[in-house]
């Protein structure tokens, strides 16, 4: 990594679960400065304030999501990066407590200065798309329909998401049964096709529905030998051992991996894009794989605890080593479907789905009227094989009139073979915009052999 490399992007939380063995030799390293095996707190001090709120969001975001996730055994992956984009998107209309609580979970602000926060935000995207757009796809997409057979939307409200998100603003009627199937084309089109139904169906009495996009698809700055994967043995945190499609990597030239040791974690990063120093290119995204040193540690758990100190170490590049060593990491293909209700809830956004008390008035012209969110999904894809990686996320957001609501270096040698822990970062802005930790890297896994007895 370089000293230009300064900030990792967020795209969200991703929870991941498996076993991975390593085999560290001495050799060639990077040479340590002061920030080397510094305490967590100094791990950010070199990004701006926005991005260590955004990258300690998404922390606390996969600690709720992990603790109203029914099945503890799945995986679990978010992007809080774009939930966030969607809630500011909302916050625009809110006043009152309701604006309150979304300022204080999402930017850890008062409602005062939140609008100067989304503000930042917006900013910062603009900033991650223009470092990424020759690189690799990155791209994000913000978009309200709403129902013209009740309301009116407000002007100065749709003035703000056109020019603070760049939002489409479509006026629909609701009771035409084929505008769910124009909101997802939408999604899809935003999505390369990964993630194409967000909504299922609309009533009468349904009013707005706010949607975010975010897309990623990058090659490796080395990419797997095809010929090396074979179906090897996964771990999960029960014991299980399950064949899955295995990548191998030699990375024997400085610097194509970096490692970090995070005292009871192991990490390391292989980035996205070109690298050509001579023609000034240099990769603009990393991947960033943890793995618990104790294995009876699930990585769920383990990435919860994160969300209890400081930014963590791993979200600065400037903390790994450059090494040389071997990793061998598995297909994923990783789809899911989270309720972020009842997980912004447990982090203390509770007003905008109260009937009675939220308020969401600056959003319409009609004042007399009384709105509220009913519905907030976000649907996540995470792909990866030898040849890079693709993800998309959208967040969905349903508002309905009140009445209505129902509620030579030194070598590593690392096999992803066990639950795990990972992160999608943007490096030149420094925001996580994936996160999460693998127990099923994919939904077909066979078992392979009964387990021994558990892990944990």
């Amino acid at each position: 990594m370089t000293g230009k490399l300064r900030m990792i992007l967020a795209l969200g939380a991703v929870i991941s679960i498996l076993t991975i063995h390593l085999n560290i030799q001495e050799g060639y390293a990077m040479p340590r400065d002061s920030r080397q095996g510094q305490p967590q707190h100094e791990a950010g001090r070199q990004y701006k304030p926005e991005v260590n709120t955004l990258n300690k969001l998404a922390l606390v975001f996969a600690k709720a999501a992990a603790k109203h996730q029914d099945d503890k055994s799945d995986n679990l992956v978010l992007s809080s990066y774009n939930a966030t984009t969607a809630l500011s998107m909302l916050s625009k209309a809110a006043n009152g407590q309701t604006k309150e609580e979304l300022a204080q979970t999402l930017f850890g602000t008062d409602a005062a200065a939140m609008d100067a926060e989304i503000d930042k935000l917006a900013a910062l995207n603009t900033e991650i798309l223009d470092a990424n757009k020759e690189q690799v796809t990155l791209k994000t997409a913000n978009g309200i329909w709403t129902n013209d057979d009740i309301l009116t939307l407000n002007g100065n409200y749709a003035a703000d998401l056109k020019n603070i998100f760049d939002a489409e603003i479509n006026g629909e009627r609701f009771s035409d049964p084929t505008v769910p199937a124009k909101i997802n084309k939408w999604a899809s089109d935003n999505t390369n096709g990964l993630i194409d139904n967000i909504v299922e169906k609309l009533t009468k009495d349904d009013y707005a529905i706010l949607a975010s996009a975010l897309y990623f698809k990058g090659d490796w700055t080395k990419k797997f030998d095809k010929a090396l994967t074979e179906d090897r043995g996964f771990t999960t945190d029960d014991g299980a051992i399950s064949d899955t499609p295995m990548m191998q990597q030699n990375f024997s030239e400085k610097g194509d991996i970096t490692y970090l040791d995070g005292g009871d974690y192991e990490a390391v990063a292989m980035t996205y894009g070109e690298q050509d120093y001579k023609e000034g290119k240099e990769p603009t995204m990393r991947l960033v794989l943890m793995r618990p040193k104790d294995d009876s540690n699930a990585a769920r758990d383990w990435l919860s605890d994160q969300a209890d100190g400081q930014v963590p170490a791993w979200t600065d590049p400037n903390a790994f080593e450059r090494v040389i060593g071997q990793v061998e990491l598995p297909h994923m293909d990783i789809k899911q479907k989270h309720d972020l209700i009842p997980v912004l809830k447990e982090m203390g956004i509770n007003t905008v789905f109260d009937e009675d008390r939220a308020d969401l008035k600056a959003m319409i012209e009609e004042k007399n009227e009384q709105l509220a969110v009913n519905k907030v999904t976000h649907d996540v894809v995470f792909k990866t094989d030898e040849e890079g990686s693709e993800a998309a996320a959208v967040t969905t957001i349903g508002v309905i009139r009140a009445t209505s609501i129902q509620m030579p270096p030194k070598r590593i040698d690392i096999k992803f073979d066990r639950s795990f822990a990972f992160a999608l970062q943007d490096i030149k802005t420094g925001t996580v915009l994936f996160a999460g930790a693998v127990n099923k890297p994919n939904n077909d896994m066979k078992p392979k052999a009964a387990a021994k007895g558990p892990k944990r």
